[in-house]
């Protein structure tokens, strides 16, 4: 088979098998280290005095080392038998079409230990197929051919092979979100975060979202998707939206004119709501309309496990935190409440950006009626207000 026509599978397969957990210099640490506390064992119950003490002396002193030295010799056999942590690369994307830039993110993990993200040395073995942009770990996919992604932390090495194949991916003419002062459209679809090397590695919401798109295209809404620069590896199947704006965590300031407006892509609960917030904002700020209307699709949204994992533990689509509630009534407590709470009364979420646009939501909100509704069978008030002005919050796929 020629290398050309490689499955992303075969090379996800090659480059997990190519992956060591231990690099020689490692080895060749622990070796030493090994060494120097066993040395040090030895010379602490065998070391002798000069001038020579007395039979008294010899015992006081063997009683002094000999703790020192079962210490020593506990820490030998704890370093001894203690694995290396193994690394593993995410996303486990190992396939790359010439012109695509992908951030890869290196996790140590040990057995019975919560898996941590260090800091770690990037470098390829042909930087003329797959070159470092960032030494963060910022890369880019130039021509053809087979190399070797190389991770390194002061305790483990880790190698992959990655494969550069298939037609090549144009970029996405991205522009900050600065330069962008108003999006008028009569449906509006924003997806942010819909990049294989952030938090969704899996890609868990990506058949939801690329469904909504082809159906936003064929009815003629206006797409906006939020990229990343630092998270570049885009994973929707339609890569020609009619604005792609650059805001790290969906942040924004722009002017925002439309009758509905649907929400996808993710976190849930972080970059999402944090989209929300800045369109609710300018929509209250500038706009006169007596009625808005925010659609949340379940099944194209992702967010956190259920079980609280840190990453890299796959993110779960907003779907499955409908299905785990009783009912209707249960949901709305449980998953909506502490959604619209967040997005109302922490302005902005997790107080990013640092300066954002004043008054706070909750004064522009004041007297506005927010009306919850999962499609057709369930509706719920979660603020009444005293005016004919009404925030409707859809969520649909529940």
């Amino acid at each position: 088979m020629r290398r050309s026509a490689i499955t992303a599978k075969d090379a996800m397969r090659q480059g997990d098998d190519s992956q060591s957990g231990e690099g020689p210099n490692h080895v060749r640490r622990r070796f030493w280290l090994q060494l120097l506390v066993a040395l040090c064992a030895v010379l602490a119950v065998t070391r002798i005095e000069i001038p020579p003490r007395t039979r008294w002396s010899r015992h006081t002193r063997l009683a002094r080392t000999g703790p020192l030295a079962l210490c020593l010799l506990g820490c030998w056999l704890q370093v001894a038998g203690r694995p290396a942590p193994r690394l593993e690369v995410f996303p486990k994307h190992f396939l790359l079409h010439p012109g695509e830039q992908i951030h890869y993110t290196v996790c140590e993990s040990r057995e019975g230990n919560q898996p941590r993200c260090p800091d770690a040395e990037f470098a390829t073995q042909d930087p003329e197929i797959v070159r470092l942009i960032k030494p963060t770990g910022l890369f880019e996919a130039l021509r053809p051919g087979r190399t070797e992604l190389v991770v390194r932390t002061p305790t483990s090495e880790r190698r992959v092979t990655i494969q550069v194949a298939g037609r090549a991916e144009t970029p996405m003419m991205a522009v900050p979100h600065s330069t962008v002062r108003e999006i008028v459209a009569k449906e509006l679809l924003f997806v942010g975060h819909a990049n294989l090397d952030g938090f969704d590695h899996t890609a868990v919401a990506k058949p939801g979202i690329d469904r909504l798109v082809q159906e936003a295209k064929k009815n003629g809404w206006t797409v906006v998707y939020w990229v990343s620069q630092e998270y570049p590896d885009w994973y929707t199947a339609d890569r020609h939206p009619d604005y792609a704006i650059i805001s790290e965590g969906q942040e924004h300031q722009i002017r925002v004119e439309a009758q509905r407006i649907v929400f996808a892509g993710g976190g849930f609960m972080f970059c999402l709501v944090r989209n929300a917030q800045m369109t609710l904002h300018s929509m209250l700020k500038r706009n006169v309309a007596p009625r808005i209307h925010f659609v949340f699709p379940a099944q194209a949204i992702w967010r956190g496990p259920a079980d609280a994992r840190p990453y890299p533990a796959p993110m779960a689509l907003l779907t499955t935190s409908f299905a785990r509630c009783a009912n209707d009534a249960r949901a709305y407590d449980e998953v909506v409440v502490p959604f619209l709470d967040r997005m109302i009364m922490q302005f902005p979420v997790a107080g990013y950006p640092a300066d954002p646009p004043a008054p706070p939501l909750s004064d522009l909100l004041k007297d506005w009626n927010i009306v919850v509704r999962f499609g057709d069978r369930f509706e719920r008030v979660y603020r009444r207000g005293d005016s004919n002005k009404t925030l409707l919050v859809e969520f649909q796929g529940v």
